[in-house]
């Protein structure tokens, strides 16, 4: 589905022309294939702005934009004029809208209100485009029909250039919002983000997106969530990573230790002889799933912490257990060394 181009450029609907320049030299720089030679991505996006400063920065091309979105427009081969539909029935565009929300948000849900700014029916108009009082006057070339038959090996019927395919030509236009029945005006509107949503996720809410002119429906509104970063948990889709640090008696001896979820704190247990980096799951302690009504896993990685700065007497305590313990965790590793040919001694 393609954006809408004022939303592409980052601007309002009533920017003029220089801020139009402006938004686009920004984005251009930033998204420039010299900058971002293998990113498929940014080139893409580089596009759909060169496409939208394209119309934007055109006084004639943006004036039929606003009127008629993107239907005014198609690509094929070179970009042309397509037929619009009959006044009323030109669908808006869809708002983009992007949410941000902190990772707790965005685990366990929320509803709000959001004050967007989008494309209404004008109210000095009534959404007719005309001066209130001032009727539409039949298209004289089209003989009120918007179409135009072409002789060709058949005839078929064309939009008319003059009216736009309208069938109707606005004579006196709205002051308010000149001529396309529809003005910028502020909204409110509820939504409800579901619990476990991630960057990236679209809700779409019908309806509520920019009306279109002349009375035509809404566009939806497309609400694009960008989640914060959690500072402790690491979210791999529904499932969360942590790493949590424990004593080397914890670790030999095994122990039952808490560690934090993001409701409330748990309890893991060491198996004796727990290893470093070993991974221990939690189940049902990660994020709720939007497809049903389970939660992912908690994923913990153990990190052993070994003591420094022992005094006299707790070194011959670990001389002591190496004695009892005389395990070689090395051996078998690496050959044996020729005879006569020792290792180089290392760094201390």
């Amino acid at each position: 589905m393609r954006r809408d181009y004022y939303a592409v450029l980052g601007v309002e609907v009533s920017a003029t022309g220089r801020e139009i320049r402006q938004a686009y030299r920004r984005l251009a720089r930033q998204y420039s294939p010299d900058v971002n030679l293998w990113d498929r991505e940014a080139r893409a996006l580089f596009e759909e702005i060169m496409e939208a400063y394209r119309v934007l920065s055109d006084s004639s091309a943006r004036a039929l934009y606003d009127r008629y979105g993107h239907q005014a427009f198609q690509r094929d081969g070179s970009e042309r004029r397509a037929r619009p539909q009959r006044a009323g029935g030109v669908k808006g565009d869809d708002l983009h809208y992007p949410l941000d929300l902190a990772f707790a948000d965005a685990a366990r849900g929320l509803s709000l209100v959001l004050e967007v700014s989008r494309l209404s029916p004008c109210h000095g108009c009534e959404a007719s485009g005309s001066r209130r009082g001032a009727p539409s006057v039949a298209c004289d070339h089209s003989g009120g029909t918007g179409t135009l038959l072409r002789e060709g090996s058949r005839l078929r019927p064309e939009p008319c250039l003059v009216c736009n395919g309208l069938g109707e030509r606005v004579v006196d236009p709205c002051q308010a919002c000149g001529g396309r029945g529809v003005s910028p005006a502020p909204a409110s509107v509820p939504v409800t983000i579901s619990p476990g949503v991630d960057t990236g996720a679209q809700l779409k809410i019908p309806g509520e997106g920019h009306s279109g002119p002349f009375g035509g429906p809404c566009g939806d509104l497309i609400v694009i969530t960008r989640v914060a970063p959690h500072p402790f948990f690491v979210r791999k889709g529904d499932n969360l990573h942590c790493e949590v640090p424990v004593t080397l008696t914890e670790a030999v001896l095994g122990a039952r230790i808490q560690v934090p979820t993001l409701e409330a704190w748990a309890v893991l247990v060491l198996p004796p002889g727990t290893q470093s980096g070993q991974v221990l799951r939690l189940r049902g302690k990660g994020l709720p799933r939007l497809d049903d009504e389970r939660r992912g896993d908690l994923y913990v990685t153990v990190r052993v912490l070994i003591p420094r700065g022992l005094d006299a007497r707790t070194q011959e305590i670990f001389r002591q257990l190496e004695r009892l313990i005389p395990e070689n965790p090395r051996a078998g590793l690496f050959p044996s060394p020729p005879a006569g040919v020792s290792y180089a001694e290392g760094a201390r």
